[in-house]
């Protein structure tokens, strides 16, 4: 009889279902938050990091004409860097600007940059000169190698 009633147990037994296999998808809360946030957070590194470096290409494309010039005279410059004063500067307060004047507002001071300062007339409006040429050189890459924002912000 035990044999009969082993036989009736197995009977009533259904198929073995195995299970769905684990999706990826249904992720706990705080995993979906996360997730998001550093999507969000390497959006914004992105975009600021781009706007940045847009910000700073006309100061590159100055430094690389700057850097081209085979025989550099103040007058062409000058006129490089007022091309990208322009670009960081209203008009009115660039075109004023001339001599000494303008050689301040490119951070000339008396302790570094005395000479330049005192013959800065001379310098800009008679060629020759060319050390005083190679100062204004120097003077300008200097200006073009500072951030956007540290430029306008000393004037």
């Amino acid at each position: 009889m035990s044999g009969l009633k082993q036989q009736a147990d197995i009977s009533q037994l259904k198929d073995i279902v195995e299970p769905q296999s684990a999706s990826f998808l249904p992720l706990a809360t705080p995993v979906w938050v996360t997730l998001i946030l550093v999507l969000i957070g390497l959006s914004v590194a992105v975009i600021y990091l781009w706007r940045a470096h847009q910000r700073r290409k006309p100061l590159r494309y100055a430094q690389q004409s700057l850097h081209q010039l085979q025989q550099p005279t103040a007058k062409d410059i000058t006129f490089i860097a007022k091309r990208a004063a322009l670009v960081y500067f209203p008009r009115r307060q660039i075109a004023q600007l001339s001599g000494r004047t303008w050689l301040e507002f490119l951070g000339a001071n008396e302790q570094q940059h005395g000479e330049l300062l005192a013959n800065a007339d001379r310098l800009l409006f008679q060629p020759g000169h060319q050390e005083w040429v190679n100062q204004y050189q120097a003077l300008v890459e200097n200006w073009l190698s500072q951030s956007p924002r540290r430029l306008t912000r000393h004037v």
